[in-house]
C-alpha cells in the first residue's frame, strides 16, 4: 500500500479493554478476551506497515530482507490470531517460537554497521542448505554414471534461482557456517533480552511433540489413568500479549529504517505507541492476578 493512499477507512479500530472487568477477575477470561483483541489490533497495524510501499523506490536486497522479514511476521501473527479464534492452539508457542526468531534476526540485520557485512552473512547462512542440496544432487549423479534425473534438474535451477536474486552468483563457493561467522539462534535472540530465549526455548516443547505437550495438549487424565484429547486445549493469555509488546517494541525502536525514512514512520508511531501502551498495561495487571491467584 502507498502511504499517500492510506484513509481512515484502512485504519483499525482501537480496541478498549474493559479495565473494570480486568482489575476484578475471578479467572483469565477477561485476560484471555483482551489478548485476542490486542493481537488482532497489532496484527492489522503490521499488515499495514508490512505492505507500504514507495513507488519511486524499489526496494533495494538489504531493505528487502527487512521487508520480507516483517511480512514474515505478520502472516506469523495472523497465524496465531486463527488459531485462537479456532481453538487450535496446540502449536500456539512453536509459532511464537518463529515469530521470535524472526524478531530477533530483524534486530540482529538492524545493528549492521552500514557495510552490509549482516546482511551478507544472512544470506550466506541461508544458502548453506542450496550449496549442500547441489553438491548432493551431484553426488547422486556420479553414483549413477551421470544420469540426471528431471526432479534434480528443476531443484537445481530452484536452488541457483533463489541464490542469483540474493547477489550469489556460484553457490558452491560459499564458505562453510563456521566461517561465515552468522551468530547461531541464541545469541540473535538474546539481543531481544534474556526472558526472550526462555519463551523461544519453552517453543520447541511443541515443535517436537515432547512430554511436557502430550501432557498439556494430548492427553487426559481420569482417575488416574490416561485418555487421549481430541478436544480441549490449553490457552493463556500471555503468549498474544507478549508478541504484541515484542513486535511493536522491535518496530518502533527502528520505525524510521523499517518505513525507509519517510513521512510514514510520523504517521504510524503514534498509533502504534498507543497500541503499545494499552497492551502493556493487561499484560501488567495479568501479572498481578498470576500472584494473586
Amino acid at each position: 500500500m502507498v502511504y499517500d493512499e492510506l484513509e481512515d477507512e484502512h485504519l483499525p479500530d482501537p480496541y478498549g479493554p474493559n479495565w473494570d472487568a480486568l482489575g476484578g477477575a475471578a479467572d483469565e477470561s477477561p485476560f484471555m478476551e483482551a489478548a485476542f483483541y490486542l493481537l488482532r489490533e497489532g496484527t492489522q497495524w503490521f499488515g499495514i506497515l508490512a505492505g507500504l510501499v514507495i513507488p519511486e523506490k524499489p526496494f533495494a536486497r538489504n531493505d528487502a530482507i527487512l521487508r520480507g522479514l516483517l511480512v514474515r511476521q505478520c502472516k506469523l501473527l495472523r497465524l496465531t490470531l486463527r488459531e485462537l479464534h479456532s481453538q487450535e492452539t496446540f502449536q500456539q508457542q512453536s509459532i511464537t517460537r518463529d515469530s521470535i526468531e524472526t524478531l530477533a534476526t530483524l534486530l540482529y540485520l538492524l545493528s549492521d554497521d552500514g557495510t552490509g557485512i549482516h546482511f551478507d552473512r544472512y544470506i550466506m547462512n541461508s544458502l548453506v542448505a542450496e550449496r549442500e542440496l547441489l553438491r548432493d544432487i551431484e553426488e547422486n549423479i556420479k553414483l549413477r554414471n551421470g544420469e540426471v534425473w528431471p526432479i534434480e534438474e528443476r531443484m537445481k535451477r530452484s536452488a541457483e534461482k533463489t541464490a542469483k536474486a540474493a547477489g550469489i552468483d556460484d553457490v558452491s563457493k560459499l564458505p562453510g557456517r563456521a566461517k561465515i561467522r552468522y551468530p547461531n539462534a541464541e545469541e540473535r535472540i538474546k539481543l531481544l533480552g534474556r526472558n526472550a530465549y526462555i519463551a523461544y526455548r519453552m517453543g520447541s516443547v511443541e515443535t517436537h511433540g515432547d512430554w511436557n505437550d502430550l501432557y498439556r495438549n494430548h492427553l487426559s487424565v481420569e482417575g488416574g489413568e490416561f485418555l487421549p484429547n481430541l478436544k480441549s486445549f490449553e490457552v493463556r493469555p500471555q503468549v498474544p500479549l507478549m508478541l504484541v509488546i515484542l513486535s511493536f517494541t522491535v518496530v518502533l525502536d527502528n520505525i524510521e529504517r523499517l518505513t525507509l525514512g519517510n513521512e510514514a514512520a510520523d504517521f504510524l508511531r503514534p498509533y502504534l505507541e498507543d497500541l503499545l501502551g494499552r497492551t502493556r498495561k493487561p499484560d501488567e495487571l495479568h501479572e498481578q492476578f498470576m500472584i494473586s491467584a
